[in-house]
């Protein structure tokens, strides 16, 4: 239980060390908010981050889990949202909203207004007390959680504080002596501040559509009628039911839930709105699949749609594994009315199949309302403070070539502020928004560096090992599948264990606080963390082992989760045993961790960008207006890319004119060096310290570049499948060819009487599975356009879903609204193309008529989409040690929290060599690599870690293994006559450690006894 942990709360870290003095405001503490201002607080920027709210987090706190993308992973959102907070040039400043902002790009006064809390946050433990005894005077948002005097809405809340509303209060002294903690602040007042800041960050987010508005779906009437957000607490381990699916009626678990999608959104009643969220699709298909994974066959679920919008990387895996694997019954219609059962209060669903003509009603358990985005009243006065415009659905207006750029200079947005989007895009947003907001503070290389300040380490060289063990349930993910109690129990007992302690979310601000307090009243000289991946976690509990004055390298992190509770959640009696096993491993290991230095090496301040398409040319640019030579490297004899093969985009914009200029401010910036008709054909080197060898110009001349950190931009192909007799008939072409025909022969198209349109030729089949993203925005651009020169030509667009998502649903509303006709088929039925006496026929079931028609096409459009650039990736990503997607696509590291960084790190992607994305979003995703690029080169020393090989000299051989093992040529022979290896080449890879046949060399942070230790733990008896 979180609110057993309370004590000794790290205080919130204030601005200190400011090297300049102005600030970025960031408006909203969200998850794209925080994205932003941690990427400035990296970059060594000055941060204001304020929030209307009393918690930072925002709406993305709530959710336990994130749907899977790459490898299956369920992503735990909430743990992250607070990292790194105790940035030195992050200032949090939650309940505070902006009054007014004056001044321009770069020189802005902000007037910030902070409400009184009544509660000083620094003594402030959460325990609830207040809540309990004065319900209706403490600002506490519970939602469906009726254990809220004891726990917080959710478990990883910042500040972890409540509020106070003293007008409630009759008796305040009464209040006072409630607190345990001496935290009430009856004085408290509004403040007033004025900051100078460069830039402002809007990341405000929106609200999620209330159905009670409705009358027929009965949101807010029926029991058992509940909201995706509210499904979703209901099945979190901190909600109301402790992770238990149950209905809220009468507390019995469902067997039949329905889904039911584009409540409030996609429609033309009164209370809807007539854009796509964009998040629905993927949040429904999670919560089904959650819900199938841990209740199995126990119940059904039901997703009805209109169309299945699943557009982003991977999403289409993900669909189809929940229709496959998980046995998801997808129906695809748009049902109109919910009726309750008074007695039973099991609802009923009446719908119509499209190819049935037939009234079916169906009773279910529970429904769910998939619930989109909605603009606030206080958004809209927000942008009017700020001075910006909104579009016509009042979300920011943004300049189409940059879409984090609002009306007024100086001002970015990112988010679901700017528009309806999902967690990564969001994250990708955050970045790029924070990449411009630097740009109106000066260069980060003329800025000096700051260091975070620790305590001193302790020696404990001379103690014998006192380990410490926490253990984390991270909700359901590790304690919904093994019993906590028992693991802790089962440390208890192990060898040298002084302390073993269930810590719920062990990565929360109070379980590290926690944590940290036990090593020092303990004197605990070691400490295993059991819990989430080390990948994404430890460096958090290194950091903390630094706070508490040890060594960084005397944590031990076992990875419960990822490889046990995920990988065996049907079998939790084998996984207890296994965690049991996982626990022994990790003490036995720590038990000989030992203390280790880092190496630093001198950072590289310049970039090598790869791809000098738009998406290439915008990072390029970004960073070069930071003072940081670049190089920007393509393989083609011109800049440009595939865009340069677009004329316009759906919003009406020119791309050629945006292209022509891009070029010109790419070749006359004197910090970027490019370089055409050049290849990348080796690569060596640390992050921070690259090098990386090109053979470039006609002669192809070898040279060799040093670079502290690479961006990817190498695009994607236009797709042309062999497919509905592409290439074999001038009326045949894809819609990229006829894009063109449109702005160069408008004759041509005068004359068409009849236009056929087929979607997803070559894209969600096998051997490219995924969506492509771009198809039915470009198919909706191509179709207006036609109708806007020949207003009486007939257009077929044959279709599996329409994926305009956001605001591209403008368009599609735009397409029907002028009679372009729809038709829908099925990948088992395909449409076939005839030519019979040089005319192009198309056959298609349409099955509302029930039968094959055939249309008479002057034209056929296919499309296509994109496809990898295959070679180019696989080349790449050899050189470079960068994973691939299953459709060759590079793999970033994270999909939701660093969705622009690769593996390994210093290496960056953006556009369409990440995944099919439109011109628009390409340039966010250039912006964002540009930020994230600059988080790193913003430091002036690399840390190279302590895995690297060193030699015994006295018991070196010279017999050369190493020299010849090493994949990276680093070992050679000194002048003494042993191995010598340097530490600042070395890649820690343990190869000549291995091969060794003396022994004389050893991994550090590797090293034998210390695998050796493990092995034992493994091997060793169960207690």
């Amino acid at each position: 239980m979180m609110d057993t942990i309370n004590k000794n709360r790290l205080p919130m870290q204030k601005l200190k060390n400011i090297q300049h003095d102005k600030s970025v405001l960031v408006i909203g503490g969200g998850v794209g908010g925080i994205r932003a201002a941690l990427d400035l607080a990296e970059s060594r920027r000055n941060v204001v981050l304020i929030d209307k709210s009393y918690s930072i987090g925002g709406l993305m706190t709530q959710l336990d889990r994130t749907f899977p993308t790459n490898n299956c992973d369920l992503c735990t959102v909430s743990p992250h949202l607070s990292e790194n907070t105790r940035q030195i040039h992050l200032d949090l400043q939650p309940m505070t909203r902006l009054e007014e902002l004056t001044g321009e790009a770069g020189d802005f006064k902000a007037t910030l207004v902070t409400e009184p809390r009544y509660i000083d946050m620094d003594k402030c433990t959460a325990c609830g007390e207040c809540h309990k005894h004065y319900p209706d005077a403490v600002r506490f948002t519970p939602g469906l959680d009726p254990r809220a005097p004891t726990c917080m809405r959710y478990p990883q809340a910042t500040p972890y504080a409540f509020s106070i509303d003293i007008e409630k209060i009759t008796d305040v002294a009464a209040l006072q002596k409630v607190c345990k903690a001496d935290a009430i602040l009856p004085d408290d007042t509004q403040k007033t501040t004025t900051i100078d800041v460069a830039s402002v960050v809007l990341s405000v987010g929106a609200e999620l559509f209330d159905p009670s508005v409705l009358d027929n779906f009965g949101g807010g009437r029926f029991d058992n009628v509940v909201t995706g957000l509210e499904y979703e607490r209901i099945m979190s381990a901190s909600g109301p039911f402790q992770g238990d699916l149950v209905r809220v009626s009468d507390k019995k678990r469902p067997k039949k839930v329905a889904w039911i999608q584009c409540v409030g959104s996609r429609g033309i009643n009164k209370a809807d709105v007539p854009y796509c969220s964009g998040v629905c699709c993927m949040y429904a298909l999670k919560e089904a699949i959650v819900t199938k994974e841990r209740f199995a066959e126990s119940i059904e679920t039901t997703i009805f749609y209109m169309d299945m919008r699943t557009y982003g990387k991977d999403y289409e895996l993900y669909f189809n594994r929940a229709k496959n694997d998980y046995g998801i019954r997808m129906i695809r219609c748009r049902p109109h009315s919910i009726y309750e059962d008074s007695e039973t209060q099991d609802l009923s669903i009446t719908y119509t199949l499209e190819e049935e003509a037939r009234r079916i009603t169906e009773d279910f358990d529970m429904v769910v309302l998939s619930t989109g985005f909605r603009v606030c009243e206080t958004n809209i006065d927000l942008a009017s403070r700020l001075g910006i415009d909104l579009n016509v659905h009042n979300f920011a207006k943004t300049n189409n070539f940059n879409p984090v750029m609002t009306s007024r200079p100086g001002v970015y947005v990112c988010g679901v502020a700017e528009s309806p989007k999902d967690i990564p895009e969001t994250i990708v947003q955050a970045s790029a928004a924070a990449s411009m907001a630097a740009s109106d503070l000066p260069a980060v290389m003329d800025l000096p560096e700051t260091d975070i300040d620790f305590i001193p380490e302790r020696d404990v060289s001379e103690e014998e090992p006192k380990i410490g063990v926490f253990v984390c349930d991270c909700g359901l993910e590790i304690g919904g599948v093994v019993d906590v109690d028992k693991m802790v129990q089962f440390a208890g007992t192990l060898p040298n264990v002084a302390v073993s302690q269930a810590v719920g979310y062990g990565c929360s601000k109070e379980s590290m606080a926690l944590i940290e307090e036990s090593i020092k009243n303990n004197n605990l000289n070691r400490v295993v963390i059991g819990g989430c991946s080390p990948r994404t976690h430890e460096t958090k509990f290194q950091d903390l082992m630094r706070r508490a004055g040890l060594n960084k390298y005397l944590v031990e992190i076992v990875n419960l989760r990822d490889q046990n509770t995920w990988t065996h959640m049907g079998q939790p009696e084998q996984a207890l045993d296994k965690a049991f096993k996982l626990l022994q491993i990790g003490v036995s290991g720590v038990c000989k961790s030992r203390p280790l230095m880092d190496q630093t090496l001198p950072m590289n301040q310049n970039a090598l960008v790869v791809g000098g398409g738009v998406t290439g040319m915008t990072a390029a640019l970004q960073l070069a207006g930071q003072g940081i030579r670049v190089y920007l490297l393509e393989r083609n004899p011109n800049l440009g890319g595939v865009a340069k093969s677009i004329r316009r985009t759906i919003e009406g914009d020119e791309v050629a004119p945006f292209i022509d200029q891009l070029i010109k401010d790419v070749s006359a910036n004197k910090n970027i060096q490019v370089m055409t008709r050049t290849i990348v054909v080796d690569h060596s080197g640390v992050p921070g310290r690259f090098t990386t060898g090109i053979q470039t110009g006609a002669r192809m001349n070898y040279m060799q570049l040093n670079h502290g950190v690479t961006i990817f931009a190498t695009g994607a192909l236009p797709n042309r499948p062999d497919e509905y007799g592409l290439g074999t008939h001038d009326n045949i072409a894809t819609q990229l060819e006829l894009d063109a025909l449109i702005e160069d022969d408008p004759e041509r198209i005068k004359a068409m009487n009849q236009v056929v349109m087929i979607q997803c030729v070559g894209s969600r089949e096998p051997g490219n599975p995924n969506c492509s993203r771009v198809c039915c925005q470009t198919a909706m651009k191509n179709a207006l356009r036609i109708k806007a020169i020949n207003p009486y030509a007939e257009i077929y667009v044959l279709y599996r879903d329409i994926r305009t998502y956001g605001f591209q649903e403008d368009y599609y509303r735009q397409a029907r609204n002028l009679d372009v006709k729809f038709i829908r088929f099925s990948l088992d039925n395909k449409p076939e193309v005839l030519l019979e006496n040089d005319q192009v026929s198309v056959l298609v079931d349409d099955t509302i008529l029930g039968r094959k028609i055939q249309i008479d096409a002057d034209y056929l459009a296919l499309s296509t989409g994109m496809i990898a650039d295959d070679e180019t990736t696989e080349d790449l990503g050899m050189m470079f040690h960068l994973s691939r997607t299953e459709d060759n696509y590079f793999l970033e590291d994270h999909v939701k929290l660093r969705p622009v960084d690769m593996s390994v790190r210093g290496n960056f992607i953006a556009g369409t060599t990440h995944s099919p994305k439109t011109i628009r979003e390409s340039i966010t995703q250039a912006y964002a690599a540009a930020g994230r690029a600059q988080t790193l080169l913003a430091k002036k020393e690399i840390n190279l870690g302590a895995a690297i090989a060193k030699v015994d000299g006295a018991k070196c051989a010279a017999c050369l293994v190493c020299v010849r093992a090493c994949p990276f040529g680093i070992p050679f022979i000194n002048e003494d006559g042993y191995s010598q290896i340097d530490p600042a080449k070395c890649q820690g890879c343990g190869i000549c450690a291995a091969d060794c046949p003396a022994k004389a060399i050893q991994l550090l942070a590797y090293e034998d006894d210390q695998i050796l230790a493990k092995l034992d733990g493994l091997f060793g008896e169960v207690n």
